[in-house]
């Protein structure tokens, strides 16, 4: 057998473990997942697990940067260079509404992640790499390029500061979806539904960076 067969077992073992671990972590979450578990699932021993990842740590961020890999594609997708700024932020925050309604385990994964490893005292080396792997993430800042955009073409305020306002709208946007995809709106609210309040939350983001003196030039011409 040649080393080339080698390779393409092993790559599959890995694909399986980390589909495995992805699909027991989303429906029981990693804290009642275990490596038996896994490997049960992915049909492969322990000893093969542990050729692939030294821990289950490893493997836990492993499906956290597969999905936030995959939020960013899927807003990316959904992004329209052709349009003036505004206009792609209002896409952008959008589709970022549309992945957690679609994903929504997806993004109950993300916030036990960071709740979890927020002060769980990881492998260096593997908080290196997680570290890498959001500097990469930041490189494919939609958010910096649609604002930097918007200040271009005059559609978002000109004093804005591309890098806070974007860390502005993301934890903002981020911080309402999650609170949305774990708690229940209380009966005393009546109608007032998850879109309600989510779109509301947009607006201000919207009108809160928007340039407003356009709208003022064009009524005084």
């Amino acid at each position: 057998m040649n080393d080339s067969w080698h390779q393409n077992v092993k790559s599959k073992n890995r694909k399986e473990i980390i589909s495995a671990g992805r699909e027991l972590f989303l429906k029981n979450n990693f804290l009642n997942v275990n490596v038996k578990d896994i490997c049960i699932l992915a049909c492969v021993s322990r000893v093969t697990f542990y050729k692939h990842f030294k821990s289950m740590d490893e493997l836990i961020f492993e499906v956290q940067m597969g999905i936030l890999n995959n939020m960013t594609d899927f807003i990316i997708a959904r992004d329209n260079i052709e349009n003036n700024g505004l206009e792609r932020i209002k896409k952008i925050l959008y589709s970022w509404i549309d992945f957690a309604k679609q994903f929504k385990d997806e993004m109950k994964f993300i916030i036990l992640f960071d709740l979890y490893y927020e002060d769980y005292d990881t492998d260096k080396e593997l908080k290196n790499k997680y570290e890498n792997f959001i500097n990469e993430e930041n490189n494919r800042d939609f958010l910096y390029l649609a604002i930097n955009k918007g200040i271009e073409d005059k559609s978002l305020r000109p004093n804005l500061d591309p890098i806070k306002t974007g860390y502005y709208i993301f934890q903002t946007i981020i911080a309402v979806l999650q609170r949305m995809i774990y708690t229940k709106l209380s009966k005393k609210y009546g109608v007032v539904s998850f879109d309600d309040i989510v779109f509301s939350v947009v607006d201000m983001i919207i009108n809160s960076i928007k340039n407003t003196n356009i709208n003022r030039n064009i009524n005084n011409n």
